[in-house]
């Protein structure tokens, strides 16, 4: 029942008593109360103990109602802000699960603190705003790349960085932006920006974030200087620096030959393989046994294979046995066994 209702069917109530009392006795009665004397009809006497009975359960009836209009409203609050974290959670972020003030969306909040979405699972979400932060962190998960300004997350959220990994591959020179504030080059948006960067930037562009080259970002940039079509250019001393730090083998010194003997004139070849063959030693002897070979300088290479050691350089010393009793063989293939 209302508190309405019920005080006016309680006002009913004793105005019906009253006059029934009143209706059979209309005498008045004298009671003293704290020294005061009060004549009054017998009918307000009888009707005074249900009014002050009225009037207690009137203010029972208002206190709780106001005590559940407090807890309906904590609810309704701790719900929205259960919208709000859960969106935070699908979206990569924490989420203030502090503020929750009732006992059961605290227990949500704590579980909430702990869950991770999975971008995988496709859920049918009632709620327009959870299912947009959903739909949104699927699609930044699929690989596009989305608008994520007006979310306000951190910068280390992995939704975001994936959604800068995602812009690198539809905008390729963002990594310039990217590589500008970059702090730990080590991280994987890093990274897939100095790759991006590969793909496209002039080598002093590329020396200027001064990423030490691995073998990987090396061949790259050699696929890229050797590519006719590719305006893309090194010079020597960059590509001999680069082969030093990555601490290039035999099989990389002997791979550079391969293919850059089609950049270089034979001049410009053989002083390179020979500077490299001075200064390395082994690691770029078969580097520079094939340049010699390719450009048919035999005397020089048995010069070499000569002065060397029993167990040195066997397949160049089969490929010259070979060649003197007049047979023919692929040098690279034979090289590659």
């Amino acid at each position: 029942m209302g508190i309405k209702r019920y005080i006016l069917l309680t006002l009913i109530y004793m105005v019906a008593v009253g006059l029934y009392v009143y209706s059979f006795n209309g005498e008045l009665y004298s009671l003293d109360i704290f020294g005061v004397s009060l004549n009054l009809p017998i009918a307000f006497w009888i009707v005074a103990p249900v009014f002050l009975l009225f009037v207690a359960s009137v203010f029972h009836l208002v206190f709780y109602n106001f005590k559940d209009f407090l807890h309906k409203r904590a609810l309704n609050k701790d719900f929205e802000t259960f919208k709000e974290v859960a969106k935070l959670r699908i979206l990569g972020e924490k989420g203030n699960v502090g503020s929750f003030k009732t006992e059961g969306f605290k227990t949500v909040g704590e579980m909430l603190d702990v869950m991770k979405f999975d971008a995988t699972v496709d859920v049918n979400l009632v709620d327009e705003e959870l299912a947009r932060a959903h739909a949104l962190a699927r699609s930044i998960y699929a690989g596009n790349y989305e608008d994520l300004k007006k979310y306000k997350l951190n910068k280390e959220n992995p939704l975001v960085i994936q959604n800068s990994i995602n812009r690198l591959s539809i905008e390729p020179k963002y990594a310039f932006e990217v590589l500008k504030n970059c702090k730990d080059k080590s991280s994987e948006l890093c990274v897939k920006a100095y790759d991006a960067l590969l793909n496209f930037a002039s080598f002093n562009e590329i020396k200027r974030y001064d990423f030490a080259p691995d073998k990987r970002t090396f061949r790259r940039m050699m696929e890229r200087y050797l590519d006719a079509d590719d305006s893309f250019e090194m010079d020597i001393k960059s590509i001999e620096d680069m082969l030093e730090q990555f601490n290039a083998d035999r099989a990389d010194y002997l791979e550079l030959a391969r293919e850059i003997k089609i950049k270089l004139s034979p001049d410009a070849l053989i002083a390179l393989f020979e500077k490299l063959y001075n200064t390395k030693g082994v690691l770029a002897a078969d580097a520079y046994l094939y340049v010699l070979y390719d450009l048919q300088m035999i005397d020089k290479i048995r010069d070499i294979l000569d002065n060397s050691d029993t167990d040195e350089f066997v397949k160049f010393k089969t490929i010259i046995f070979l060649r003197d009793h007049g047979k023919s063989i692929d040098l690279d293939k034979f090289l590659r066994v």
